[in-house]
């Protein structure tokens, strides 16, 4: 039985209830996360190169989250750059939760967007453009690993610091332009403990500052049991694990250290962000909330929260594995609707649909591969017009995947694309409500 897992009668709609919650904040909450990623840094889950279907570092991280947050992102970073650029000023980064250098892996890739086909990138923030960068994290084994990759980089620096106090002695620093965070890193705070930060970020920023954002969202189907209010008055924190970084050997003679997590709707969010910078006399400028990995969440492959979640992940990952070929069969998705959540209920009923055409028409293309006239057809006009280009799409590659001779076209230029085409399609249908693994929300603010 799974944790949390509950037994029903024959008949009866089996699902995982919550889990227990284990001790708070108040009985050494921050304590159990620590020691979670520094056995998890002991144990080489962080390391850069260790393979894509599998640790932190997988192909749905590279290839998938990556690239959304570095979209998103454009549209805040780019405009403040230019601003800084012609006040004469660099850009300051203070990265919240930084691991071993995520926000500077990030910001320092973004391109510029553009049709243009030009040999030469242009990077969004150039290396004379960035004054500072200083990462802050709770693990000291996170902290040395930054440095020690980053020794070479004068304007990079990283100190141990506990978010759930504020910023601490960073109040001393000048004030940064981006107060970043990434991959859930906020959500290790309560709701208190987040709005003393987001007060100190105010005050310790000056003029417009950015935001960055990156929670774990509520209504994720890899944990339906979480998506009911907590009780009146109750602690909105919840058990979560990484089981999800231990090979499913280690898991039968190790058990992953549970801690409490804050999983945030996306309307609780902007609430508290606009509450709290309001109550200091501060201003939202514009902001922006997107739902990331809807269907390809950590947790898809577990199954310890919901017993329905298929581990699409790691059919996505296999999508981009060099020389690997992938039974598409296995990304069929079939939902499993909460009772009493009519709208969330909508929407993964059509977002699976929508799925679900375009991994049937990539089957069929495939089986009908010899068959270019059929292959140039346009797709059903009935769908909406994101699924049709889809398929036009996956059609395409499919009817001149002959030209790039790479060895195993389908693993090595199909797949791929079947998996990018996935990835819009989430792009295109998400809507930011709190429905995916991130919940990626991104505020420009200002002291005004």
């Amino acid at each position: 039985m799974r944790i949390g897992e509950t037994e029903t009668a024959e008949g009866e709609e089996q699902g995982i209830a919550p889990p227990e919650q284990p001790a708070g904040r108040e009985n050494n909450g921050s304590e159990r996360a620590l020691k979670n990623y520094q056995s998890a840094v002991a144990s080489g889950f962080y390391q850069r190169d260790t393979g894509g279907l599998l640790g932190k570092y997988d192909n749905v991280r590279r290839y998938w989250e990556d690239q959304i947050t570095r979209y998103v992102l454009h549209d805040f970073v780019m405009p403040l750059v230019e601003r800084k650029r012609h006040s004469l000023e660099r850009i300051r980064i203070l990265d919240l939760g930084s691991g071993s250098g995520e926000g500077y892996e990030i910001l320092t890739s973004l391109k510029k967007e553009g049709d243009s086909l030009v040999s030469r990138e242009v990077d969004v923030l150039p290396p004379e453009m960035l004054g500072a960068y200083k990462g802050v994290d709770i693990s000291p084994a996170m902290v040395e690993q930054g440095t020690g990759i980053y020794e070479h980089e004068p304007k990079v620096s990283f100190v141990v610091g506990d978010l759930s106090e504020g910023l601490g002695d960073i109040k001393n620093d000048a004030p940064y332009d981006i107060y970043f965070s990434s991959y859930g890193s906020l959500s290790h705070l309560n709701d208190a403990e987040l709005a003393r930060l987001l007060e100190d970020i105010h005050e310790h920023s000056h003029g417009q500052a950015v935001l960055v954002a990156d929670l774990v969202g509520r209504y994720s189907y890899e944990w339906q049991c979480y998506w009911d209010d907590p009780p009146a008055g109750g602690d909105t924190m919840r058990t979560y694990s990484m089981s999800y970084l231990y090979p499913p050997e280690l898991l039968d003679r190790v058990e992953p250290e549970r801690f409490p997590l804050r999983f945030w709707t996306a309307a609780e969010f902007d609430e508290h962000v606009r509450a709290t910078i309001g109550n200091k006399g501060g201003r939202v400028i514009k902001n922006e909330l997107r739902d990331r990995s809807i269907l390809v969440g950590r947790h898809m492959n577990t199954g310890e929260y919901n017993r329905h979640a298929q581990p699409l992940r790691r059919e996505v990952n296999c999508l981009h594995e060099f020389n690997v070929r992938t039974d598409l069969e296995a990304l069929v998705f079939d939902y499993t609707p909460k009772p009493g959540f009519d709208r969330l209920n909508a929407f993964f009923d059509k977002f699976q649909m929508a799925w679900n055409a375009v991994v049937y028409a990539a089957i069929e293309a495939l089986e009908r591969a010899n068959d270019p006239d059929w292959l140039g057809e346009p797709p059903p006009t009935e769908y909406p017009e994101v699924v049709q280009d889809a398929i036009r799409t996956i059609r395409g590659v499919v009817r001149n995947v002959r030209w790039f001779r790479m060895g195993d076209p389908r693993a090595n230029v199909i797949e791929p694309q079947l998996g990018y085409i996935l990835r819009n399609l989430e792009m295109d249908l998400q809507q930011g409500m709190g429905a995916a693994h991130g919940l990626l929300a991104i505020y420009e603010f200002s002291k005004e």
